[in-house]
């Protein structure tokens, strides 16, 4: 689903949240949407549309947009606390505007975490660093069969199904 789409899919209520989200940081709007895009379109080249499913192509595409939603903030303050602060909260509150399963809901932010923590590594260096590094996590993704099974596996990716 397109970034339009999504935006025409909120609620009014859901939409002065990310107003809010956005008038506090208004400078990060079109580093996010940039980043965001890019992200999309990085899954798509390397997985197709396989990305928007339960499976490992997922657990990169929320990672790496984690990634570059750091980056994009990093490359513009240079702090690395700030690039992950600024993740976190875009990523949790798309989570939080649109809902999934809660198995889902599990596995999407435990994967925007394991992008965050990824930052660490990759806030200065190429983006293309960091889709090698993400895309062999995602080959070592660990499938959960529930919400609680994501907490034995902090610093892998997972996935509910191929």
């Amino acid at each position: 689903m397109s970034i339009r789409a999504r935006l025409k899919a909120l609620s009014l209520p859901q939409l002065f949240k990310l107003a809010r989200l956005f008038l506090k940081n208004p400078e990060y709007v079109f580093l996010t949407a940039r980043a965001s895009k890019k992200a999309l379109q990085i899954a798509t080249t390397h997985y197709g549309d396989t990305h928007h499913k339960s499976n490992p192509a997922n657990a990169f595409r929320h990672a790496l947009w984690t990634v570059l939603l750091g980056q994009a903030v990093y490359q513009k303050t240079g702090s690395l606390r700030e690039a992950q602060n600024w993740a976190k909260q875009f990523t949790d509150l798309h989570e939080q505007l649109f809902v999934n399963r809660k198995a889902d809901r599990t596995m999407d932010l435990h994967n925007n975490s394991f992008g965050i923590q990824a930052l660490r590594l990759f806030a200065a260096k190429p983006q293309e660093e960091a889709v090698m590094f993400l895309q062999e996590a995602a080959k070592n993704a660990v499938q959960i069969r529930n919400a609680k099974d994501a907490e034995a596996y902090p610093n892998k990716l997972i996935y509910l199904s191929k």
